[in-house]
């Protein structure tokens, strides 16, 4: 791909079906059916189909895919909102994103929130947050979900308390999380399974599944643990 294969979009536009080496649009773009590009950046608003970037797709405004999106690194300070399912190496997410299928990649970031109905997988996995996620399965080798604000012990009048408690978001996992070493803070889900397992404060779990170790916060409510 040479330098006439480039588009950039400083207002309103299209970008048709077809092969290019960078995008960049910073206006009003809509992608035509498949686009494949080195790299995709967006600091508007764009809305498309499938997208396949071989080196990276980065996006700080919005954009909505109702197909795939596929690049070697990901990073999302925007919102993405993807129809299907989101393949990559790398994926970053300091803003929001919401996938329709699943997400795959060798190591995902989330430090803003992630929506996921399908399976977020990959090797390596760390999700930071503040605000409530809803995701179907997480697998992966290391896995570990924390709170960026967890509740700290406040002196408080008896009756404040009574009247006001403190709330504090939480991941709701659909169906199970599965790895090697899992460590889950503020984490609801029916079956947690791996090799070393931490089950932090504010979890609830129904069934926890390990092979070595488990260790479960006092805060913690789990159901049932079951050495495999």
């Amino acid at each position: 791909m040479n330098d006439e294969m480039n588009m950039n979009l400083s207002g309103s536009g299209t970008v048709p079906a077809g092969e290019y080496n960078e995008i960049a649009i910073s206006g009003s773009g809509r992608l035509c059916g498949t686009v494949r590009c080195v790299s995709f950046s967006s600091s508007g608003s764009v809305k498309g189909e499938t997208i396949v970037c071989s080196d990276r797709f980065k996006v700080s405004g919005s954009a909505t895919f109702s197909g795939n999106i596929k690049s070697k690194r990901i990073a999302v300070s925007g919102s993405v909102k993807c129809g299907e399912s989101v393949k990559c190496d790398e994926l970053s997410v300091s803003g929001a994103m919401k996938v329709g299928g699943d997400v795959e990649a060798e190591t995902i970031m989330i430090h803003g929130a992630i929506n996921c109905e399908g399976l977020l997988n990959a090797e390596d996995v760390e999700i930071k947050f503040d605000t409530g996620m809803q995701i179907g399965n997480i697998g992966g080798s290391k896995i570990v979900v924390f709170s960026k604000n967890p509740i700290k012990p406040i002196k408080r009048l008896s009756l404040f308390a009574s009247l006001c408690k403190s709330r504090i978001a939480t991941v709701a996992v659909t169906s199970s999380v599965e790895g090697d070493e899992i460590a889950l803070e503020y984490v609801t889900c029916p079956r947690v399974t791996g090799r070393v397992v931490a089950i932090g404060g504010g979890c609830d779990i129904d069934l926890v599944q390990y092979s070595e170790i488990v260790e479960i916060h006092p805060d913690a409510k789990v159901g049932k643990t079951e050495k495999i």
